[in-house]
């Protein structure tokens, strides 16, 4: 506890990452803070800003959203701008500071904020809703439900079910990541503190009611036995897939998959006519709710997916260029694992925690909630240093190939691979 307290104190920067979880409306104002902080920087001493994938996609959906602003004469879209220009302020901070936070304390924070969400449920339900003060402090704790009434669901501190699946799978991803490490370099302690959290995380995804939870959550583990061993992986993965029927019936929620499936792709199709209607410039944020409501009378403040999300907000140029964002990172994600060694941790956090972002995005947009936002932007800002550390060691490995040629002419000729090794090893640290 105290070395936990000790932390807080020498990097306060900790502080706004735990206020995100216990009292996320102080937790958003802190990383907004941030984001002011860099702007005022950008301004003041005139960087260029980065042209990075992430940076470019945030940029150009911020510019979409004052053309539709310009042709629909919606001057409160420009609120979607403002958050555009928010979340590109905080990215940019992060991306420029990650002196502020090592990767690993970022992971233990998103572990821990997880195995929270999953027992403040059962505190923060306790807080009376009848009251104004009640709905003061179950909004300030992140316990006001939004969009969701039906059979309970847990949601803890994220104000939505599906936004604490979420933040739950990233928990369970991580998670899996620091036990395979434990396991490698045989560190006993994280290895029963991680078996401690594990079962936390898994049932605390199944109380989310999230079918889609349920389905990664799955993927997740068999990920993890494959990354430990192809043996043990083989087996286990063929007996789930035999077991796929009762596992079905174990899905939280089994019974209104259809009625649920059939509502989704209802919503998809409405969120294709409103970017048919809106199609260069998008409808923003904010005006898909209103232009949703003007189509049905229903209100639906999102599409329900992420490309959709994107394409009907922000446009084709962004929707298409979101797409090309995917396929690259991809690649970069795939040769990640090709180039560095095999226990690299770094690689197999990101293997792990990066296509969770997009499989739970098939299915529902938990990016709108900024809580999450503000996460998944601090992850993309590692992945992205690590990536371009990655290319950088990649050119200097083509470079020394060609150096080397077929021959080592200052050794054994055995001695390549090992050179070559060594740089490879290198490009993941």
């Amino acid at each position: 506890m105290m070395n936990g307290l000790d932390q807080v104190k020498q990097q306060p920067f900790i502080l706004g990452f735990i206020l995100l979880y216990v009292l996320p409306p102080i937790g958003m104002a802190w990383f907004v803070g941030c984001a002011v902080l860099e702007w005022r920087s950008q301004i003041m001493k005139k960087h260029a800003l980065p042209t990075d994938l992430i940076s470019l996609l945030l940029a150009l959906m911020a510019m979409a959203s004052i053309g539709s602003v310009l042709i629909n004469w919606q001057i409160t879209d420009l609120l979607s701008t403002l958050i555009l220009i928010g979340y590109l302020g905080i990215y940019v901070y992060w991306l420029r500071h990650p002196e502020h936070l090592h990767i690993r304390q970022f992971v233990w924070i998103t572990i821990w904020g997880g195995v929270y969400i999953f027992f403040s449920e059962r505190v923060l339900n306790l807080i009376p809703h009848d009251s104004i003060i009640g709905t003061a402090v179950s909004f300030l704790t992140g316990h006001f439900l939004f969009g969701y009434r039906g059979m309970p669901r847990l949601y803890g501190s994220t104000f939505n079910p599906n936004y604490a699946c979420y933040l739950l799978i990233l928990a369970l991803a991580f998670l899996s990541v620091e036990l395979l490490r434990a396991i490698q370099i045989k560190n006993k302690q994280i290895i029963i503190l991680s078996l401690l959290i594990l079962p936390i995380l898994d049932l605390g995804i199944y109380q989310t009611g999230s079918r889609a939870g349920f389905v990664i959550m799955f993927l997740i583990h068999l990920l993890f036995i494959y990354k430990l061993s192809i043996r043990l992986f083989l087996p286990i993965a063929a007996l789930v897939a035999i077991s796929a029927p009762f596992l079905y019936q174990l899905m939280p929620r089994s019974d209104g998959t259809e009625s649920s499936m059939t509502k989704r792709i209802e919503i998809w199709g409405n969120s294709w006519h409103i970017f048919t209607e809106n199609p260069f410039f998008g409808a923003t944020t904010f005006g898909f709710g209103r232009d949703y409501a003007a189509l049905n009378g229903e209100m639906i403040p999102h599409a329900h997916d992420l490309f959709l999300s994107v394409l009907s907000s922000s446009g084709i140029f962004c929707g298409l260029f979101f797409l090309a964002a995917i396929v690259i990172n991809t690649v970069q994600l795939f040769k990640a694992q090709r180039m560095s060694a095999k226990n690299n941790y770094s690689a197999a956090l990101f293997l792990f925690s990066l296509p969770t972002i997009i499989l739970y995005g098939i299915m529902d947009f938990t990016l709108s909630s900024p809580q999450v936002m503000i996460i998944v932007l601090v992850l993309l800002s590692y992945w992205v240093r690590y990536s371009a550390r990655m290319n950088q060691f990649a050119r200097l490995h083509k470079t020394m190939r060609l150096v080397l040629g077929n021959r080592v002419r200052f050794g054994d000729r055995r001695q390549k691979p090992a050179i070559l090794q060594t740089f490879k090893g290198a490009s993941g640290r």
